[in-house]
């Protein structure tokens, strides 16, 4: 990382900005209305100031993604062969009664603290798919709620989502896929006509929204991440190994390869 900036007289972040990122980045028409499409985004609500925060999401995904790609690319061109146990700060995160994917005692347990209106998490949910179709029942894959206090639609959207699950996990998923693809509406209408999309029975649905059943859960999971050092979303512990942000499924590979052949 630092060999090609020295090289070249800059610092790494100058090198970075500069030569892998490539001053500043632009985004196209086009790449603002695909956003606006795909989030449904009325063109009524957007202001000046939300073209600017749009712009300003879309800027940094890029930026991310540019300095993600040479990173890997690096790491494929310069293998490294260790010969000594790298070392592991682990956390002791139980799975509870938190929705799950995969098969309960696999040999490795992701659990994702998280929040449906965080754009990083909806990059992460991304990742999810991906490492769910990859290793499926090799894996357990939880999910626990941390709604941030300046996402008002979060809790909300978390209750709803347990509301979902009490019915059906599998129906939780497809629930917790929908509303990370439609973020800025997240309103009760909208968690109504996804929770109906996916299946659920609507009227025991709105009973349990409306009774604000699993509200005392939710808080459960926000206690209970901010104990173990949940401090941003979304943050995953892969079998207590903690992986902050939304990083590319090569991370979780990483790890979860390493634990697997550890318990072979």
């Amino acid at each position: 990382m630092e060999l090609k900036p020295k090289k070249a007289g800059m610092s790494l972040d100058d090198y970075l900005n500069k030569k892998v990122v490539g001053g500043e980045i632009k985004i196209s028409d086009a790449e603002y209305k695909k956003f606006v499409e795909e989030k449904h985004i009325p063109e009524s609500q957007i202001n000046p100031q939300i073209k600017e925060r749009i712009n300003s999401y879309l800027q940094a995904m890029k930026k991310q993604d540019k300095i993600t790609n040479y990173i890997a690319g690096l790491t494929k061109k310069n293998p490294v062969e260790v010969y000594f146990n790298k070392p592991k700060m682990q956390v002791d995160v139980s799975v509870g009664d938190s929705p799950a994917f995969g098969k309960q005692g696999a040999p490795v347990t992701i659990i994702e603290f998280s929040d449906f209106q965080c754009p990083f998490c909806n990059r992460a949910a991304e990742t999810v798919t991906q490492l769910k179709k990859k290793y499926g029942n090799k894996i357990q894959l939880a999910f626990k709620q941390f709604p941030l206090p300046m996402h008002q639609d979060a809790r909300p959207a978390a209750e709803a989502s347990l509301c979902v699950n009490e019915q059906s996990t599998d129906k939780f998923w497809k629930f917790h896929d929908i509303m990370f693809k439609n973020q800025s509406k997240l309103d009760k209408a909208s968690l109504e006509k996804y929770a109906k999309d996916v299946g659920a029975d609507i009227p025991k649905f709105n009973q349990c929204v409306s009774s604000k059943k699993f509200s005392d859960a939710v808080q459960k999971d926000l206690d209970y991440g901010e104990k173990i050092g949940v401090k941003s979303t979304p943050t995953f512990f892969v079998n207590g190994q903690i992986v902050n942000g939304a990083v590319p499924i090569e991370t979780f590979s990483e790890i979860i390869d390493e634990e697997m052949s550890a318990k072979k």
